[in-house]
């Protein structure tokens, strides 16, 4: 008689919606309305391969675009003496990535941007290590360059329909509304800027031996359930939430520490809007170093940061605590364990290193299921506003790039063919 009183207490008390966890029913299970299949086998090649060059692939409108994938193999050297590349190559080889859908305008993230934004987005660290690995293996002897599985890289396109994960993973982008292509434009980075070299090396490579674009498409079973078919896109507009807040093209800024490391920048550059998170990573530009060592993808974490706006704090930490942070509001750290190529004796070394970046989230933490959910959560709406961020580097006296990325919540607008972004 008493649990059936304590039982009752709480069942009247407490909200939420009753659900059956012994029986399926409505409440507790959900089923597809729409019968869908999905294929990959959509491949398009890059015009031009050499070091430098830009490329446009389109896919043209044809139901459901999900993710995209650039595989990229590297022509081979002569001998290979003398020469190196880090773990993740791949993602550094691309220098700009631009997208349109329709005729909408034309958007741009950078290569490092993609990388780090693909990274962010695994469900956990071994999902994120391999895609990493499978983004350029490390080459560090002239074997390995005879490798062509070792000069081939798988990179993963995050773009503003796609997500990496699986858990909340991104619905397809309905083309059907479309009457424009989407279309996706590739530059490639100088190859210098990522291939390490010595004094008496061999040339590196300038050009990629193959290049192609992968789509994985959604398509109904039946085209009669396609939106498009149903009503008059010309009349109706279909509105799509961004699975993720939209970045736009990460803005760099360049300082000097004090000689106790301090630093104290003004960020500029943030589009008007709802501003749900900012990611930020700090580089060294000595690590970049043409006809010398490149290690693109090693990320210094600061040893303390605040970040302001209209000079109200709204993240502040002292002795690193923001990893701390960083970790509790989601899967898996912001940080990635990379290889630093080094050149000692005659010979290359990779040493296991931490690339790690900050991410100052403004919007409450929302979890997600794996069914597609999109949640609006609101962050600070900016509007001409300061935004300020400071903090100390490990590092005093030492030149560092700041490189921010400013996350919006967005969705398109999809009418008369097109789908433009709304803010």
């Amino acid at each position: 008689m008493q649990s059936e009183i304590a039982l009752n207490v709480q069942q009247s008390i407490r909200p939420g919606e009753c659900i059956d966890t012994f029986y399926a029913g409505k409440e507790n299970s959900m089923k597809q309305c729409h019968a869908t299949v999905e294929d990959n086998r959509f491949f398009q090649g890059l015009q031009s391969l050499s070091s430098g060059s830009s490329s446009t692939v389109t896919f043209n409108p044809n139901e459901g675009l999900g993710e995209v994938i650039v595989t990229m193999t590297l022509a081979a050297p002569a001998t290979g003496v003398g020469l190196a590349l880090p773990v993740g190559w791949g993602y550094a080889l691309l220098r700009r990535i631009g997208y349109r859908y329709g005729s909408s305008q034309l958007y741009y993230i950078t290569g490092q941007q993609n990388l780090v934004q693909t990274l962010s987005l695994c469900e956990d660290s071994g999902k994120k290590s391999q895609i990493l690995y499978l983004g350029g293996q490390a080459v560090t002897t002239p074997a390995d360059w005879t490798d062509v599985t070792k000069r081939t890289a798988y990179v993963y396109l995050r773009l503003p329909h796609s997500s990496p994960a699986l858990a909340g993973g991104a619905l397809p982008f309905p083309s059907d509304v479309l009457t424009a292509p989407v279309q996706l434009q590739i530059d490639l980075a100088d190859f210098t800027s990522v291939i390490s070299t010595v004094a008496g090396a061999d040339t590196p490579p300038s050009a990629l031996s193959s290049g192609t674009v992968n789509f994985t498409q959604v398509t109904m079973q039946d085209a009669g359930d396609l939106i498009a078919r149903r009503f008059d896109m010309s009349k109706h507009a279909l509105t799509i939430p961004l699975p993720e807040s939209w970045t736009q093209e990460t803005v760099q800024f360049p300082f000097v520490t004090g000689s106790d490391g301090t630093f104290s920048l003004s960020l500029t550059g943030c589009k008007a809007g709802d501003l749900k998170k900012l990611r930020v990573w700090f580089t060294n530009p000595a690590d970049v170093n043409p006809a010398g060592i490149c290690n693109p993808n090693l990320f210094y974490a600061p040893s303390s940061v605040q970040f302001a706006i209209n000079g109200l704090i709204y993240m502040a930490s002292n002795s690193a605590s923001y990893l701390l942070n960083n970790v509790l509001r989601r899967r898996t750290p912001p940080s990635i364990t990379t290889s630093l190529v080094s050149y000692a004796n005659g010979a290359y070394a990779t040493t296991p290193v931490a690339s790690t970046w900050v991410e100052i989230d403004l919007a409450q933490p929302h979890a997600i299921g794996d069914t597609g959910e999109v949640a609006l959560i609101h962050g600070v709406p900016v509007m001409n506003s300061v935004l300020s961020l400071s903090g100390a580097m490990p590092i005093g006296n030492q030149t560092y790039n700041c490189i921010v990325e400013y996350n919006l919540n967005c969705s398109w607008m999809a009418s008369r063919g097109s789908a433009e972004f709304v803010f």
